[in-house]
């Protein structure tokens, strides 16, 4: 790509597309930043970024929906940890992992070396919240799941599966009905579409649960006196709001205990 408006020319494609994560190849790093920003604008779909050095993403690190991946390299393996863990989770539903000690990869991502990369050297990759693929318990692992905000993937997953899965049953919805009453009867069938989506996340396992057990979410849809003539008229209803609270998981474990003697 000759200059960066070209390249976010080429990016707006992946919107059109339904994917989920866009993970450039071959782009000059100095490219990034500009798409790095271009994401964020968006604020949804994840940018998934291999860089050389942790330094690499000083320029974009507080953005919410980029994550940067950094692990070894030798004379056969490049850095393709963020494609590969992409594809250690491809198989389960959005909602059902946490990126964080995924294991497993494909035999093209190289782990730290499990000798010579000592727990004081993960330190940096935490600090910058750098994604890297190293060795615990003799066994390598992806820590720590995270977008460069601190955020954490699985988090901003969801938030786009109900993006999209919304946008989706409330465009069915209005297919397959003849005409829709823009009253109670239209506006409930309309929120029962949303429900729907947060009820799938929450048997996936990406939504909490209250105290009483039941799904942490709700879905709020105002009555059509709430909303302005204008709208009416043009048979356009803005009323529907969504809340809830994600699934928490569990990454590090602390134990400890006593001898009785």
């Amino acid at each position: 790509m000759p200059d960066s408006n070209n390249l976010i020319s080429a990016v707006k494609k992946f919107y059109n597309s339904g994917d989920e994560y866009l993970i450039p190849v071959g782009i000059n790093k100095d490219k990034i930043p500009a798409l790095s920003n271009y994401i964020e604008a968006q604020n949804t779909g994840i940018l998934l970024v291999d860089v050389d050095n942790i330094s690499d993403t000083a320029p974009y690190a507080s953005n919410e929906n980029t994550a940067a991946f950094k692990t070894n390299t030798d004379d056969t393996h490049a850095n393709v940890l963020s494609s590969g863990s992409v594809g250690g989770v491809s198989a389960l539903p959005i909602g059902s992992f946490d990126l964080a000690n995924t294991s497993g990869l494909d035999s093209s991502v190289l782990p730290q070396d499990q000798l010579s990369f000592q727990q004081d050297q993960l330190t940096p990759y935490t600090e910058g919240n750098i994604n890297t693929y190293y060795y615990a318990q003799g066994m390598p692992i992806v820590r720590d799941g995270k977008t460069l905000s601190g955020n954490y993937i699985d988090m901003l997953l969801g938030r786009d599966f109900i993006i999209k899965h919304s946008n989706k049953e409330l465009t069915k919805i209005m297919v397959k009905n003849p005409k829709i009453s823009y009253d109670i009867t239209g506006i409930n069938l309309l929120k029962s579409g949303v429900e729907s989506v947060f009820d799938q996340l929450y048997r996936n396992g990406g939504v909490g649960e209250k105290d009483n057990g039941k799904p942490d979410y709700t879905v709020t849809a105002l009555p059509r006196e709430d909303m302005k003539d204008t709208d009416v008229s043009q048979r356009i209803y803005r009323g529907l709001f969504w809340q809830y609270h994600p699934a928490d998981a569990i990454d590090d474990v602390y134990i400890s205990g006593e001898i009785d003697l």
